[in-house]
């Protein structure tokens, strides 16, 4: 059956706050879908797929690991590809399965924490010519690139963030959390040295991407509040609130303004 959704038997025990967080995301990326800048970024993918030659030949299967609402999995499926969509959140899951539907496009997907685990229980082993991941926290760590390298018979495509600034994220991140200690240089640097450890061909190619966003203050306290909200801070609302306090003596006519700069690492690689 088109679209049928299927959820793997492996322990979600330990995910089940990340899931619930992801899951509160959901409709918001299903309203980014159609945005401008969203299709953008699906064309920006493609193309530079094809320029890399990174493409399996027509109609070969494709993984998206930790895929969201698989943006860039329908984004193949336009293209012809039998693509396949795997993540931890049942809500992105099926906002997916929406998105798909309405396009008449095929997806194949799949509910579940990305592991080795999740790969040897669905047998893909050298299953899908070209396995990719973009922006998903987990792949970070090296036992997950391994099993996404194992899951490929050709190709494989890990976008990942090695510098992050985010000028209002940052500021409330340290607010309610404390600073970010996360240890990008040395992650990125486990990270590549195991690909180019494993695979063959290894490019790596970084992308510095500044963007100033201007939203409505309404829309900021709720875009910042999906950002950062998790079960283990506490009540949403009580976030809301707390955000909406913080940044609204920031605004200038009702509107906030958000500067980012992100440097982006794409890393390609051939398994065999």
């Amino acid at each position: 059956m088109a679209n049928e959704i299927q959820a793997v038997s492996v322990p979600f025990e330990a995910w089940k706050d990340e899931q619930d967080a992801w899951n509160n995301r959901s409709n918001y990326f299903v309203e980014m879908h159609n945005r401008e800048d969203r299709r953008a970024q699906v064309k920006a993918f493609l193309d530079f797929l094809k320029a890399e030659r990174l493409l399996p030949a027509p109609g070969g299967r494709t993984l998206d690991i930790g895929c969201g609402v698989c943006d860039y999995a329908l984004g193949l499926a336009r293209e012809g590809y039998r693509a396949t969509g795997i993540d931890l959140s049942d809500g992105m899951i099926n906002g997916a399965k929406q998105l798909a539907d309405e396009e008449g496009l095929d997806l194949s997907l799949y509910i579940a924490p990305w592991s080795d685990e999740t790969r040897r229980k669905l047998e893909w082993d050298k299953a899908f010519a070209l396995v990719y991941s973009i922006f998903c926290p987990i792949m970070f760590d090296v036992e997950n690139i391994r099993a996404m390298h194992d899951a490929s018979r050709d190709k494989c495509l890990w976008v990942a963030f090695s510098e992050r600034s985010d000028e209002m994220v940052d500021m409330l991140w340290e607010h309610f959390f404390g600073s970010d200690a996360f240890p990008w240089d040395g992650k990125m640097k486990e990270c590549l040295d195991a690909i180019h450890n494993m695979g063959h061909n290894v490019k790596v190619t970084y992308k510095t991407v500044p963007e100033t966003e201007v939203m409505d203050l309404d829309k900021a306290v709720e875009y910042f509040t999906m950002r950062l909200h998790n079960n283990g801070w506490g009540s949403i609302d009580d976030m809301k609130a707390e955000i909406r306090n913080l940044i609204e003596p920031l605004a200038m006519d009702n509107k906030i303004q958000n500067k980012t700069v992100d440097k982006v690492a794409w890393v390609s690689w051939s398994v065999k």
